[in-house]
């Protein structure tokens, strides 16, 4: 349970991380390639993009973990 807990508690600096990441990353790209606002916007959907992609994946491990817990309960 802590496992999965702790799990939960570090994809929300995965999701504040990857939406920075993007946005900074295409900010930064912006002021080089002088395309602005384009790359900052693409970057900001590649950082929501993997921001979801990391949330389902520690939803999908969450059900996969009470599942788990579900058959090794003994039965009431």
């Amino acid at each position: 349970m802590w496992r999965t807990a702790g799990t939960a508690g570090a994809v929300g600096m995965e999701i504040a991380f990857s939406v920075l990441l993007g946005y900074l990353g295409g900010q930064w790209l912006d002021g080089k390639l002088g395309t602005a606002p384009w790359l900052e916007w693409f970057g900001l959907c590649a950082g929501v993009g993997a921001a979801v992609k990391g949330l389902v994946r520690v939803t999908r491990q969450y059900k996969r973990s009470l599942k788990e817990d579900e058959q090794t309960r003994p039965p009431r």
